[in-house]
């Protein structure tokens, strides 16, 4: 067609400027026309006329304008080619050379008519013979405007159009090369394009290289072959490439668009393309689908079609590349995914030729979206296709399958056979609706198989088996929505398990919008029976119901469940009416022999409420139960609800009445009542049915519970709560918040009184200290409870006689049970909260410590802060303390007793205490001080009397550990010190040594222990003694109190003392000594002292009493009487001795005082001597140092001799004093032995004497 046109264009020209070279020679232009017109059609082989007029020039350069230009002529009479204006402008000199160059050429609206006849040849090419002589003319730009091209195929009876064709050319010469480039619309369809070709060779073909881009699709075709004719037929073949552009503004060049690259044959009849690869994605690494493709639009039209490839993504094709969006609504079911692929396919125009597809492709990826295996086998079918075969795996692993026919004018609709199954049903899900269903997650595959039609407005599905998860439904589905009409909706399934929920899911994915209320909008009739039956997470075996949902009315006509979490459930009923005036019964039987499963259901499956998770803990005192129920909607009932209930539970009687008023409570005035009764001889399945947690222990026989509930609207309801058996009542009314929220919140009144609490304390956990002797208990309180707290206030009763009252608050929010607050009593006890602690802390039989080993803390998991005060406090160890307050901490396994006082024994005790308990292990301490206290209640009792009277103070700090009671007394550690002051002491005679000296002085017997005890034993106890104030310190260790010399001292004696108290035994080792004052009769080496033993019970300790000490003393004291006695004899003796001596001394005295003044006179005469000398020799000695000499030599020498003298002398007197001294002791010695030969002493009398044999 583009050569015939340029054989047109060529023979114009041609003719044009011969014409326009000879026009000056003529001046005829009817000539001039004629001539044109002879000579264009030698030139194109076809009748050329001009209609209009002839323009044309010479100078300045030759230009030729032409109007209606028309060649040929149809059967019709139509012009083949017509041009409205040819118009061109051409250089002169060339034309003296014998060419022709045109600068400038126009054509202005040119039509061209082409027709294929039946044998396949184009009409242009009978009988033409152009004779162009192609090589004389060189054209440098020809404009087409508003081109106009008719294509009629006789063959096929079709017509196609080129319309607005405007282009610009060029060429070397009219035989070539050529260049063309334009824009033009086919069938209505606007493109621009591009042709450039060479000069036919010998053989006539003709290189041409054509570029296609049409404006509606982002592509650009380049086909490059050879334009020959063949048998008369173009046909255009050779190598073709396509690539999809990118026409938005983008900057990203990373990915390059899809592109097709293969072999194309073109000719009248036929377009073929053996054979094409398609690359998609990055030139790396591309998408590759290859095939062929073949549409034969002769005589026997057909098409094929063979797409072979790679895994495709959609998302790089597009404009966007990846970064595109993809264009899933997940908002859309899979009924409207459907609607819309077909009405895409729909606009696929389908063949009215015989043929087929066939597409093979690994997976297709458009956004999140992979299918994936994508086989189709299709076969054109008039009005859609027939299809063979298609396959494809969508999300979630699903594998569908279907065959049939699918019509897609008109109504569309598809009647075949359909089976979808997924290995994964929520990726399906999450694929087709953009969420998972919870109930399909669950599963692990789903899919169905059935014989389907399927329109618009019918959907018939029978044959029907589903497979949702391991279980398989049989039965069949129709669905039928006439236009402006309620849809129906038939149901009849059966298998071994049928899960409602699965199926209502899988429903919404295909029908869309919320799938509960889509289904609903159904007149449904269903019948469904199955093994296992799951709906709204709730399970039952061997279900079977039937039911209708049709103009708002619910019509059930059977409903069993033998096992509805464990309970076997029947229900039958109808129900109907609008949202404001509904109405209906029903009737209902429950049994099951352990409802714990049916609670724990209803709890999980019904808003939150505390009465359901307390129903749900205790859900085992309901064993055994068997109720039957009516319901009634509205009637007599108004708009509200009436629901009865009666039958046996775990043996109590049951009767339950409940009714509101206002169903829908649309104004949120209405009313609801509640009132159950629940009568049981075992009261202890009461409490546990009420919610608690009791043990099997049994109390007070014969119990009734009775509860009673008036609410209206959102107000506090009127809540009463009785408890009554012949000896204890418990009351608790008052108004409460019954929302799930505040519920109990409000304000309570509490009664309880009982003639024994003991037996509903241990049944409910709650063993107290010291129990199990009966506890006759009253309370009376308020409590205002709210969702922080709990306050009791006015709190007052008693427990036994122990009265009490005061005020706690509860911390509803503390992790375990804390409270705090004011608590008085008449008497608490020390040793009732150690126990709470440490659990018994005496045996029982004995009374003894305990050796067991220490229980758990009583209140475990309690946090209490309590201000106490008590009227009497017992300590455990003494007297009451009077007028007790502490602060009392107790936290689980630790008590603490802080800031205690009160008055003991007439003084004032401080201090604090603690308590604790670590997993069996005890730790106690405390730190007390005492002042002022009398200490005759203190001390033990002596013939009925206190042993000591006065005041006493004293500071303690101690602390012990143990695993058991006695290890925790045995591990006692600490100090103190006890301050007495001004103390008499019974029993303790300090004034009795005179009266003891004058007991047994006269004793003329030997004295022995024996002798003296008794003596002083009556002494000492026959008085008192008076001790000034003394401080006694003492330490513990290992459960033993230890004071070591301490003394005390008056004017009679000085007291020390030493003692071991053993803490866990209560026993006392003490030892008094008794040194008493002897005054003037102190004997050395003696002293009189007693010592008083004490040992035993510190509450008795017994007495004994040592005299060894003064018993010693008072034989010494006998001893040295007698020994005096003798002395006063051996002194007269020794006194007559003594004067003899002094006779013979003061004679030899004199003696010797008469030689030595003698002596002493000498000796002076001679130092004068010498002094004498020595003054001459000094004298003279300035005469003769060698007469000095000699007399100082003859005055050394007489020195000598003199001394000689002396000591000869000396020596002399000496003897003579020694011989008269030695005569004098031998007349003593005479005058001793005489006298007493004859008068023997007797020492054998004296007291402790005994003499040597």
């Amino acid at each position: 067609m583009i050569g015939r046109f340029l054989v047109f264009l060529g023979g114009v020209i041609v003719v044009v400027l011969f014409v326009a070279l000879l026009a000056p020679l003529f001046i005829d232009w009817t000539d001039f026309r004629k001539n044109f017109e002879d000579q264009a059609s030698r030139i194109i082989g076809k009748k050329v006329t001009v209609h209009g007029t002839v323009d044309a020039r010479l100078l300045p350069f030759p230009s030729v304008t032409l109007h209606d230009v028309r060649v040929g002529q149809e059967s019709d009479g139509q012009p083949v080619v017509q041009v409205e204006q040819f118009a061109m402008d051409a250089e002169l000199a060339p034309f003296l050379s014998g060419e022709a160059l045109i600068f400038d050429m126009r054509v202005v609206n040119p039509k061209l008519r082409l027709r294929l006849l039946n044998d396949g040849t184009l009409d242009w090419m009978r009988g033409s013979r152009p004779e162009i002589p192609a090589k004389t003319v060189v054209l440098e730009s020809v404009h087409v405007t508003g081109g106009d091209l008719q294509f009629i195929d006789d063959q096929s009876g079709r017509s196609r159009r080129i319309t607005g064709l405007n282009a610009e050319m060029s060429a070397k010469s009219l035989a070539g090369p050529w260049r063309i480039e334009g824009d033009a619309s086919l069938d209505g369809d606007h493109g621009s394009f591009s042709i450039s070709s060479g000069q036919p060779d010998e053989n006539g073909v003709l290189k041409v290289r054509t570029q296609l881009a049409p404006d509606r699709h982002p592509v650009k075709i380049d086909l490059d072959g050879e334009l020959k004719l063949v048998d008369r037929k173009p046909n255009y073949q050779g190598l073709m490439s396509a690539a999809i552009e990118n026409r938005a503004k983008s900057d990203d060049k990373s990915t390059p668009p899809p592109r097709v690259k293969g072999r194309f044959e073109l000719t009248n009849e036929r377009i073929r393309v053996p054979e094409y690869r398609m690359e998609i994605g990055s030139a790396d690494d591309p998408y590759i689908i290859t095939g062929e493709a073949t549409l034969d639009t002769g005589n026997a039209p057909e098409f094929l079609l063979v797409a072979n490839g790679q895994q495709i993504d959609v998302n790089r094709i597009g404009n966007q590349g990846a970064g595109g969006k993809t264009t899933r609504d997940p908002t859309q079911s899979a009924r409207q995914r459907l609607n819309s692929l077909i009405s895409i396919v729909a606009q696929v125009p389908v063949p009215q030729v015989p043929g087929k597809a066939s597409v093979k492709l690994p997976a297709i990826v458009a956004g999140d979206t992979t299918i994936r295996d994508v086989q189709l086998d299709l076969e054109p079918a008039g009005d859609g296709w027939t299809i063979d075969n298609a396959v494809g795996t969508l999300p979630g692993r699903t594998q569908v399958e279907g065959m049939g026919q699918l019509k897609l004018r008109g109504e569309p609709s598809f009647n075949g056979q359909l089976t979808v199954a997924s290995n994964q049903p929520s990726g399906l899900a999450s694929w087709l609706a953009g969420s998972v269903d919870p109930a399909i997650r669950q599963l692990k595959q789903a899919g169905f198989s059935a014989d389907v039609s399927l329109t618009h407005q019918h959907q018939s599905f029978n044959n029907l088996e589903i497979a949702v998860g391991s279980a398989t439904l049989k039965g069949k589905l129709d669905r039928q929505a006439p236009e402006n009409q309620t849809p129906l909706l038939n149901v009849d399934l059966a298998g071994d398990a049928l899960d409602l929920d699965a199926l209502r899911a899988l429903t919404g994915l295909f029908t869309g919008q919320d799938a509960g209320d889509n289904v609903l909008d159904h007149k449904i009739t269903a019948h469904l029976k199955a093994d296992k039956f799951s709906a709204f997470g709730v399970e039952a075996q061997n279900v079977e119901t039937s039911f209708t949902i049709a103009d708002g009315a619910l019509a059930v006509d059977k409903l069993n469940a033998k096992n509805l979490a464990g309970a076997e459930l029947t229900a039958t009923g109808r129900a109907e009416g609008s949202l404001l005036d509904y109405k209906g019964s029903g009737e209902i039987t429950f049994k099951s022999a352990d409802p714990g499963p049916f609670f724990t259901m209803l709890k999980e499956h019904l808003p939150h409420h505390p009465v359901m998770d307390r129903l749900v803990r205790n859900a085992a005192w309901y064993t055994n139960t068997a109720l039957r129920g009516a319901l009634t909607l509205g009637g007599d009932q108004g708009d509200g609800l009436a629901v009865t209930l009666a039958g046996v539970s775990n043996g109590s009687r049951v009767n339950l009445d409940y009714r509101m008023s206002d169903l829908l409570a649309l104004t949120g005035k209405g009313t609801t009542s509640l009132e159950a009764t629940l009568e049981n001889s075992t009261t202890s399945i009461l409490f546990g049915q009420a919610g608690l947690d009791p043990l099997p222990v049994e109390a007070d026989a014969n119990g009734r519970l009775t509860l009673k509930v008036q609410a209206s609207g959102t107000d506090p309801a009127d809540a009463s709560l009785t408890f009554a058996t012949d000896r204890t009542s418990f009351t608790a009314n008052g108004k409460v918040d019954v929302r799930p929220g505040n519920f109990m919140n409000g304000q309570i009144g509490v009664s309880l009184e009982s003639a024994d609490l003991d037996p509903y304390l241990i049944m409910n956990g709650m063993a107290l200290p010291q129990m199990g002797t009966g506890l006759p208990f009253g309370l009376q309180t308020t409590a205002t409870v709210d969702g922080d707290k709990i306050v009791f206030a006015d709190l007052k009763g008693h427990a036994a006689d122990n009265q009490f009252s005061g005020a706690v608050t509860v911390d509803r929010k503390a992790d375990k049970s804390t409270a705090s607050g004011e608590l008085a009593l008449d008497s608490a006890d020390a040793t009732w909260l150690g126990e709470a602690i440490y659990g018994p802390m005496t045996d029982a039989a004995t009374g003894s410590l305990s050796t067991a080993a220490l229980g758990q803390p009583i209140f475990k998991d309690m946090d209490v802060n309590l201000k106490l005060s008590a009227k009497e406090f017992w300590p455990g160890w003494s007297g009451a303390v009077t007028g007790f307050t502490s602060n009392v901490a107790y936290k689980g396994d630790e008590l603490q007793l802080n800031d205690m006082k009160g008055g003991w024994n007439g003084g004032q005790l401080s201090g604090n205490a603690l308590f604790t308990n670590a997993n069996g292990t005890g730790l106690f301490q405390t730190q007390l001080s005492l002042a002022n206290s009398d200490l005759s209640g203190v001390v033990w009792q002596r013939d009925g009397a206190p042993l000591a009277n006065g005041k006493f103070g004293l500071s303690l700090g101690m602390e012990a550990s143990g695993k058991t009671m006695v290890d925790l007394a045995g591990s006692v550690t600490g100090s103190g010190e006890l301050q007495l002051a001004d103390t008499s002491v019974r029993g303790l005679n300090l004034a009795i040594l005179a009266p003891l000296l004058a007991a047994t002085d006269p004793m003329q017997d030997q004295l022995n222990a024996g002798k003296i005890h008794p003596i002083v034993e009556t002494l000492l106890n026959n008085g008192e003694a008076k001790l000034p104030p003394t401080a006694i310190p003492f330490n513990i260790a290992d459960g033993v109190l230890r004071v070591q010399n301490v003394s005390a001292a008056n004017e009679l004696a000085t007291v020390t003392g030493n003692a071991q108290v053993s803490l866990p035994q209560k026993r006392i080792t003490a030892s008094l000594n008794i040194a008493l004052n002897p005054g003037k009769e102190t004997l050395p080496g003696a002293e009189p002292a007693i010592r008083l033993d004490y040992s035993g019970l510190l509450a008795s300790p017994g007495r004994t009493m040592d005299v060894t000490d003064i018993t010693g003393y008072l034989s010494l004291r006998a001893f040295e009487r007698e020994r005096r006695r003798v002395e006063r004899l051996q002194s007269n003796v020794l006194e007559k001795q003594r004067l003899r001596r002094e006779v013979a001394l003061y004679k030899f005295n004199d003696g010797e005082r008469v030689r030595a003044a003698k002596i002493e006179a000498e000796r002076r005469a001679e130092e004068e001597r010498l002094r004498m000398l020595a003054a001459e020799a000094a004298r003279q000695k300035a005469e003769a140092e060698a007469k000095a000499k000699a007399e100082a030599e003859a005055r050394a020498k007489a020195a000598e001799e003199a001394k000689a003298k002396a000591d000869a002398e000396a020596k002399a007197a000496a003897e003579a004093k020694a011989a008269a001294e030695a005569e004098a002791a031998r007349r003593a010695q005479q005058l001793n032995q005489s006298p007493l030969m004859g008068n023997q002493l007797n020492f054998e009398d004296l007291p402790g004497v005994t003499m040597p044999q």
